[in-house]
């Protein structure tokens, strides 16, 4: 374990996100951090596929963080620079017993690990470090291993099998071995399933400390969807993903049996993660949150701007839909021939914004649809906007979309996530805040979009559904209170049980 002598309340473990992106993970992060800037401290600990310099964060880390570390996931230097461990021969039978017994059953992605399951991996962890795993490349005992694991499961050829999985296996190691560096905490917060769900799991099962993940996507789905976009004609290429695709659909049932609390943000998405098989007993919603006083300035009367105003908001990444905006666009202004949009938003793909660019001009949009960039100051384009979209292909409880609500802004969003009860409510009878439409159909969103444009009266209504719906159930104290609940049950757990190693 890391030896740092101080002691964070919470320890958060990110991938791919904070403070290293805006919007989204990135932003709840930093507002969470904040809230108990007097109360709680936090360690941050940032997973990346790439290098990352202090000029490549868009966050400054608020005084309540004691530690911020970050690793590359895609650096193997360590592994690749370690030398097999040696082992007596008792050891190696004992160890490479154990391990076949743990691979072959259906121990680990049943969040079951016995005694010596324990015991292997702390001594893996403490005394033998990378070089285990060389020694599972490398020795007869590993290559054997491979081959009872390859009758089981195995197809198409051992070769291919053995430097599929080997490939595989590279990654989980790499962040296996964080364990090692992770900072002291009381409690270890994950912002999604996946590596940096699967530390805060092994923090639980290895050491006894209590986890919680904040599922802000549907972890399973995601990756299922990458795979897809990923799939290749050739056969090393399709074999190596259906190997990934096992490997995450185990990972995440290990987490989701294994964590001590899962949260996640709409009723609609406690019910998917029960059945990917997650304990409902530890499965609790809690919305995101917003400060509502700083939207009040953007609030007015719809309808009433010339020309009329649009917008989304935004990363401009392929999850966005930015093409499905433009073409929505493009049939408003068919109808509405003045229309002005903005899509606002920082760049996170060049290739997938030079595709925008592209279909913008070849829908003769360059004069009507402005993209903005990163928007420092959101409120100035929420008072400018008459109706706010969202064509995102997958989301789970989008921010701005409460933003809106919040400004009085009728919203058209695509059925994702948490955009249903937001907008349509749950237990109110308060009416619609706007319109949910289908993913991937600019004609369904522009027909709905236009649909407000055209009544200015149904437009303000709306409007002011959204500002009571967000004012009663979605403000930040609610939001913060509970986190609060589950973070202070759990360190007074942890004493009561004297589950504190440290």
């Amino acid at each position: 374990m890391n030896k740092n002598t101080k002691i964070a309340d919470v320890c958060l473990i990110i991938e791919n996100s904070y403070p290293y992106a805006t919007g989204g993970v990135a932003s709840w992060v930093q507002r969470l951090i904040k809230s108990y800037k007097n109360t709680m401290t936090f360690a941050v600990v940032a997973l990346t596929n790439e290098h990352k310099t202090i000029q490549n964060m868009r966050h400054s880390l608020p005084d309540n963080v004691i530690s911020f570390q970050y690793f590359n996931l895609s650096d193997y230097t360590i592994l690749k620079e370690a030398k097999p461990v040696e082992l007596t021969s008792l050891e190696r039978n004992q160890i490479y017993s154990l391990l076949k017994s743990l691979v072959l059953s259906n121990r680990f992605r049943e969040g079951y690990l016995n005694n010596d399951d324990i015991k292997l991996f702390i001594k893996i962890l403490e005394d033998y470090k990378e070089s285990f795993f060389k020694h599972v490349l490398l020795s007869e005992s590993g290559i054997n291993l491979f081959s009872e694991l390859y009758n089981k499961h195995g197809k198409n050829g051992f070769l291919k099998y053995y430097y599929n999985l080997r490939s595989l296996y590279l990654k989980i190691w790499r962040v296996f071995m964080l364990v090692n560096s992770l900072p002291k905490a009381k409690i270890y917060h994950a912002t999604g399933t996946g590596f940096a769900g699967f530390l805060v799991c092994m923090m639980t099962a290895l050491y006894e400390k209590p986890s919680v993940i904040t599922e802000h996507s549907i972890y399973i789905e995601e990756k299922e969807m990458d795979l897809s976009k990923a799939q290749s004609s050739s056969l090393d290429e399709t074999y190596l993903l259906e190997m990934w695709r096992k490997f995450f659909q185990i990972l995440t049932e290990f987490e989701y049996k294994t964590v001590t609390k899962l949260i996640t943000f709409s009723e609609d998405n406690k019910i998917l993660l029960v059945e990917y098989g997650a304990n409902p007993k530890k499965v609790r919603v809690i919305p995101n949150g917003i400060h509502i006083n700083l939207f009040r300035n953007a609030q007015r009367t719809r309808i009433t701007s010339k020309p009329l105003v649009i917008g989304m908001v935004g990363r401009i990444d392929e999850g966005k839909d930015i093409k499905t905006f433009l073409n929505v666009v493009a049939n408003i202004i068919k109808v509405h021939p003045t229309i002005q949009a903005y899509l606002i938003g920082q760049q996170e793909n060049e290739s997938y914004y030079q595709e925008c660019l592209a279909l913008r001009e070849l829908l003769n949009l360059e004069e009507v649809v402005i993209f903005t960039g990163y928007a420092g100051n959101m409120i100035d384009y929420y008072k400018k906007m008459d109706v706010l979209l969202l064509s995102s292909i997958k989301s789970t409880m989008p921010l701005v979309i409460m933003e809106a609500m919040a400004c009085g802004l009728p919203v058209v969003a695509t059925k994702v996530g948490a955009c249903k009860e937001l907008l349509y409510g749950i237990d109110d009878d308060f009416g619609q805040a706007g319109y949910v439409a289908n993913v991937l159909d600019s004609f369904d969103i522009a027909t709905k979009t236009l649909r407000i444009l055209k009544n200015p009266e149904l437009a303000n209504k709306m409007g002011k559904v959204g500002i009571r719906r967000i004012e009663k159930y979605y403000s930040e104290n609610n939001f913060i209170d509970k986190y609060s609940i589950v973070y202070k049950k759990m360190i007074s757990k942890m004493r009561r049980q004297n589950f504190n190693r440290w």
